[in-house]
């Protein structure tokens, strides 16, 4: 993991005033687009994922997602009777940092992901670790949240993880 300082937070005592960066070997990178390859063709060819999800979803953007909200029913008939409108967008700060492995293991398990892939996956998360250094010391501990820097797995992830939660009935207000 590398530590590089925000600007203007030099003097700072926060611990916060780090990017915390987590990068990934080339041989894990290659491993990590093999298996989201194949995830992402299960999860489309089943159709696993639930219309409403919008991010890192081919042919799909946030414009899709706001023209979407406008159509439905009970926005589009306030909007003709020239009423206010509000609409709220949720942003998960930091997501690919805490997208839990538990979790995406379960979402794999959930869309009934083939046992073969399931298991690479699972070892390819366990028991990994994550070691700091600086010209002083080094220091290493488990991981068992988030994606490195320039995973090709992360937005995959990312997707089952949220699946589950745009799965839920909302009520209509």
């Amino acid at each position: 993991m590398i530590q590089i300082i925000k600007p203007d937070k030099e003097n700072s005592m926060d611990p916060s005033k780090y990017h915390q960066i987590s990068l990934i070997n080339n041989g894990g990178k290659v491993l990590e687009k093999l298996l989201i390859d194949r995830i992402n063709h299960h999860t489309y060819k089943n159709e696993l994922l639930i219309d409403r999800q919008y991010g890192f979803v081919p042919q799909k953007s946030t414009t899709d997602a706001a023209m979407e909200a406008k159509k439905e029913k009970f926005l589009e008939p306030e909007l003709e009777k020239r009423k206010l409108v509000i609409m709220a967008s949720l942003g998960v700060k930091g997501a690919f940092d805490a997208a839990w492995l538990p979790s995406i293991l379960k979402g794999l398990n959930d869309s009934e992901c083939p046992r073969n892939l399931y298991y690479l996956i699972q070892g390819y998360l366990s028991q990994r670790t994550a070691v700091t250094s600086t010209n002083s010391f080094s220091t290493e501990r488990s991981v068992i949240k988030g994606c490195p820097q320039g995973s090709s797995c992360g937005p995959g992830f990312w997707n089952l993880l949220y699946n589950s939660l745009l799965k839920m009935g909302f009520t209509s207000h």
